[in-house]
């Protein structure tokens, strides 16, 4: 479906039940539709009886396309990678952010990187967790907007003989503690790495917010150059619980 497609049933709603609705921002319909732990339900009944669900499109004035469930898939929106409270925990000092910034503290994915950088949360995460191993790791630049996708921090790692390393681009997709992780979404940044820079692996992570507690952080498996385009799924690496002492407003 094109952003036009997008718009004009937005129109076509308002008119029909007479809603308030704005038509300007079709771009974010998906993301719209997405956020929060109600999406399947919001989800139209006829289209999950097709067995169909969605996953945003973007560039060429493409908004979304309707594709089928998976083997095994039982609702159209599944929250594939949800915080396990089983998973490893380690405490992160977070006495290091000035009390004023923290007073301004936020619930929302700016405020939530800004965070979990300034603590060096993923640096600790390839230190004290990660499947991948990681001789050092840089963060390069978060809210990176590019054609196809946006991605939240991207990091440089070097792995390998620490005589001559690889580089290895680390993609960061961050949700607030009520947001699934959107495995199309975090695919959709793996490729956009790939086209920014030479480098022939990029090692994805999901983070999101434990309201009170800190971080889940989702460490993907490594994707190599060649295995990008034919890239459908995430495979789970390792996963953690980063607790902030003490608690930060906002995470």
């Amino acid at each position: 479906m094109s952003l036009d497609d997008v718009a004009q049933a937005i129109r076509e709603c308002t008119d029909l039940y007479g809603l308030t609705l704005s038509d300007r921002n079709p771009a974010n319909f998906m993301k719209d539709l997405l956020r929060g732990a109600n999406a399947s339900s919001n989800w139209p009944a006829s289209v999950a009886a097709k067995r169909y669900t969605a996953v945003q499109r973007t560039g060429d004035g493409e908004c979304f396309e309707f594709i089928p469930y998976r083997f095994g898939q039982v609702e159209p929106f599944l929250d594939a990678f949800g915080v396990r409270q089983d998973a490893p925990r380690y405490p992160v000092q977070s006495i290091s952010i000035p009390l004023v910034s923290k007073s301004l503290g936020r619930s929302d994915e700016t405020w939530q990187v800004q965070t979990a950088i300034n603590l060096r949360v993923v640096e600790t995460h390839f230190a004290v967790a990660a499947a991948f191993p990681l001789l050092e790791l840089a963060h390069l630049q978060m809210g990176i907007k590019l054609r196809s996708t946006e991605i939240d921090a991207l990091f440089l790692g070097k792995a390998g003989d620490p005589q001559r390393p690889e580089s290895v681009l680390v993609t960061c997709e961050a949700k607030q503690a009520k947001d699934p992780l959107i495995q199309s979404q975090i695919i959709n940044q793996v490729r956009a790495a790939f086209a920014e820079a030479k480098v022939d692996t990029v090692v994805p992570i999901g983070l999101r917010t434990i309201r009170g507690v800190g971080f889940y952080l989702t460490e993907f498996a490594a994707v190599k150059r060649a295995e990008a385009s034919a890239l459908e799924e995430l495979t789970l690496a390792s996963d953690a619980i980063y607790v902030l002492h003490p608690p930060v407003k906002g995470i």
